[in-house]
């Protein structure tokens, strides 16, 4: 059996998840491979319609924005969806979803989200990690292991799930009706986000790391200026990786020694 995910991971949680579930279906005998949809792994619409076709079972990963899926994996879904839709026989396919306090999308949605296409939802998973948003606390460490943990069950469930061609949906429950709520007010959010982020001149080294980082190319510089574009999908990966903490959101410098920021479960 071969089995393909597409994913986005903002800082971490996602990636870490997908190659977890990866090796755990390649460590039972079956063939494993992840694509990032990232702008920098450029999939062309013939590698994505390959990808499909190869595949026994087509899996699609990403983190929770408030009730959501970023905007960058909505798009590749409905390209998806319109690459090979409708396919000559249903094929399976699973959701793997991280999140911080709750996951408020659920089952249903994705469902709507692949309409038409020809791929059959037989399997939606939550992993609970924690939010990449530096607050006022420090990371709690032990209790992000012991989520790990229980994520690494989840997912070698998944696989077996899988495998013996069981159905496993979860993510059904009341925190949906929240969901419904907060995703009426999430997208217009997440596009103005761009409008928030900008670069503190003292801190900044040229290091260029948060260009090269960015997964839809919205930040590029001008001049001597840094210019954040509509294409941001609010990944914080700019906010948590540049090594000198120089991006500002709302022009407030989060000095990182008192607000560590947050580069994956495995940091």
């Amino acid at each position: 059996m071969n089995y393909s995910t597409f994913y986005f991971s903002g800082t971490g949680n996602t990636r870490w998840a997908v190659a977890e579930f990866t090796k755990r279906i390649q460590e039972q005998g079956h063939q494993a491979a992840q694509f990032s949809i990232d702008i920098g792994s450029q999939l062309s619409d013939e590698q994505i319609r390959a990808i499909v076709a190869d595949a026994d079972a087509i899996g699609f990963a990403n983190p929770i924005y408030g009730g959501d899926i970023p905007p960058l994996m909505r798009a590749f879904l409905s390209r998806v969806v319109g690459l090979i839709g409708p396919l000559p026989s249903p094929k399976s396919t699973y959701v793997i979803n991280t999140y911080g306090y709750v996951n408020a999308f659920g089952p249903t949605e994705m469902q709507t989200l692949l309409a038409g296409s020809g791929l059959t939802l037989t399997a939606y998973v939550n992993i609970q990690l924690c939010n990449n948003v530096t607050s006022s606390k420090p990371l709690d460490r032990a209790r992000l292991a012991k989520r790990m943990d229980r994520g690494r069950q989840e997912l070698q469930r998944l696989a077996d799930c899988l495998i013996a061609g069981r159905k496993r949906i979860k993510g059904h429950g009341p925190q949906l009706l929240i969901g419904a709520l907060i995703r009426k007010k999430v997208p217009e959010a997440i596009a103005k986000f761009y409008q928030t982020l900008g670069v503190d001149r003292a801190r900044c080294t040229r290091c260029m790391v948060c260009i090269k980082n960015c997964p839809t190319g919205s930040i590029q510089l001008k001049g001597d200026k840094f210019v954040f574009s509509s294409g941001c999908t609010a990944c914080m990966r700019c906010y948590n990786f540049c090594p000198t903490g120089a991006i500002t959101i709302d022009g407030v410098v989060a000095d990182p020694q008192k607000f560590p920021r947050y580069q994956g479960p495995e940091a």
